[in-house]
């Protein structure tokens, strides 16, 4: 507990600087790294259905280790799933140390970047929105993972059917906030020095670019699929 208040008020109890909020930040960053990874991975598993359904049923059963069991073991997708979950919640927490505490905070940090007009300020205030609308659409996806059973074309589809714009919505939550994440961490904990200003916004926005041009692609292959899972 005395850990959890020294990561949020910045002060050890003999008023020295604490370090738990580097710690945090730290962990912050991995398992924000890690669910990024795995939205990646999922958009490119997802995106099989345009080859058909055998190839999904295929990326599925090599998945479920197939392989080595003879026949699909559904279970491991749902422990996936689950500890995917539990990186989730973690992230979340660690990133609400940094959501306005309030509306005060919420208004003056609106205007602030209204006034600005930076594009990394700017960018922050789009993953802040997307962060909190997966708070509640990625939850519900990942325990209807978890609790759901064997995963199959049919089924999915079926899914996709009922739920097809919740699945929209999703899609494009995670790819703003995994990939201006993704754009974030880059920039917190890759050097981008150089000889001059001009120069470090060079390697800047190169990376902006290529993270964004990585997420962009799979993203529209990714939408291009859903309304494939809806025509099932």
């Amino acid at each position: 507990m005395i850990g959890l208040i020294e990561g949020f008020l910045g002060n050890q109890a003999d008023c020295k600087k604490s370090r738990m909020p580097a710690v945090f930040d730290r962990w912050q960053s991995i398992t924000g790294f890690i669910l990024a990874c795995f939205i990646l991975c999922h958009m490119v598993f997802t995106s099989t259905i345009l080859i058909g359904k055998d190839a999904f049923n295929a990326v599925v059963g090599f998945a479920e280790a197939k392989f080595l069991f003879g026949e699909t073991t559904w279970w491991i997708t749902n422990v996936v799933a689950a500890v995917i979950f539990v990186v989730f919640i973690a992230h979340a927490f660690l990133a609400m140390r940094k959501f306005p505490a309030n509306f005060r905070q919420l208004i003056m940090f609106k205007g602030h970047k209204d006034r600005m007009k930076h594009c990394d300020t700017t960018l922050w205030w789009f993953q802040f929105i997307t962060g909190f609308a997966l708070f509640f659409t990625a939850s519900g996806h990942l325990v209807n993972i978890i609790f759901g059973g064997h995963i199959t074309a049919d089924h999915s589809a079926a899914n996709f059917k009922t739920l097809e714009i919740f699945y929209f919505a999703l899609l494009l939550f995670m790819v703003v906030h995994a990939g201006v994440g993704m754009y974030r961490l880059y920039v917190k904990w890759i050097s981008i020095e150089g000889a001059n200003k001009q120069e470090m916004s060079a390697k800047r926005n190169k990376a902006k670019t290529i993270i964004f041009a990585i997420f962009g692609v799979l993203a529209l292959i990714a939408l291009i699929a859903d309304f494939v899972w809806v025509s099932l």
